[in-house]
């Protein structure tokens, strides 16, 4: 490795706080990461990592450092895309991340059929219920429902969506139909929660406006296609996107409560990165998952 590389990997193991991690985002050993930092504190004279038995964290002079290289990193980036411009057709890697159900049923198959229709165009989908740093962890953009809590992405909308309650026809008819938003605070509701998650509170639209309702069940998954499956096996109410849910509600396998109660004017948004230049497969992408959304069968549930 020469020194540039070296400087990358520094960067990787700050932003992992691990030379495991950072190995294995590199692809190279745990042994390699470690010793090229040995090599590259060596050469420039100084500390430049915290080292404990369980993480790394950058010294003083290494967040000097971390600061200089990424903002060369970033540099790079851009020329690298503006020479990408300079070519007659898209071509590079787009990484994108989504939430875990909408990205398997109706974001993955729209990719395929861009990557189809783009093959010069390679494609990383990331699925996760997790909001993303779309910088920290080198993503290209994010597709998320609602609206953004930092005012440093750029945001495009894509399609509107409207997030319902629902569980399957035998909870119904063993538990019970809640009358009012209330009510759930007596049934199973399946909780997403992970670190930073909210959707152990249940947003509703009551006469007074939108309100968070607190809610607690014996399930709880990390990820939505576990609450989605538990749902449809009859173990408690489910809140989600019917673009998440459409083909559930179609089936029969989920039925909705409540709809009076359905927080209004949601959409399903695209976040980005600010940049000075942003490729052109970008927003060839965007344009391509926007059209796509434009005639999905979701549609029809929303009202």
């Amino acid at each position: 490795m020469h020194r540039v590389d070296d400087a990358e990997v520094f960067c990787h193991v700050v932003e992992q706080g691990s030379f495991s991690k950072a190995g294995r985002v590199l692809r190279v050993s745990t042994a390699v990461v470690s010793a090229r930092i040995a090599k590259l504190e060596e050469r420039l004279g100084i500390r430049l990592l915290n080292r404990t038995t369980r993480s790394v964290s950058p010294t003083e002079a290494g967040v000097v450092y971390y600061q200089t290289c990424r903002e060369l990193r970033e540099k790079m980036r851009e020329t690298l895309l503006q020479l990408e411009e300079m070519q007659n057709s898209p071509q590079g890697v787009i990484r994108i991340s989504t939430p875990d159900l909408l990205g398997q049923k109706v974001i993955a198959p729209i990719l395929g059929r861009f990557r189809k229709a783009y093959p010069s165009v390679d494609v990383r989908l990331h699925r996760s219920d997790r909001v993303v740093n779309l910088i920290e962890e080198n993503f290209d953009l994010a597709i998320r429902h609602g609206y953004p809590k930092t005012s440093s992405l750029v945001m495009r909308p894509l399609a509107q969506d409207r997030w319902v309650i629902a569980a399957s026809p035998d909870y119904l008819q063993s538990a019970g139909r809640p009358q009012v938003p209330a009510d759930l605070k007596e049934h199973d509701c399946l909780l997403l929660r992970f670190p930073g998650s909210m959707q152990f509170q249940w947003q509703v639209h009551l006469p007074e406006g939108n309100q968070m309702l607190r809610l607690s069940g014996g399930l709880e998954a990390s990820v939505s296609s576990s609450l989605e499956g538990w749902a449809c096996d009859g173990l408690g109410f489910i809140q989600h996107s019917v673009w998440s849910l459409y083909d559930r509600l179609e089936q029969g396998q989920l039925t909705p409560v409540l709809e009076q109660y359905a927080p209004p004017n949601l959409r399903i948004n695209a976040f980005m990165p600010e940049r000075a230049h942003r490729p052109a497969k970008i927003g060839l992408l965007l344009d391509f998952i926007e059209a796509e959304m434009s005639e999905h069968p979701a549609l029809k549930h929303i009202h």
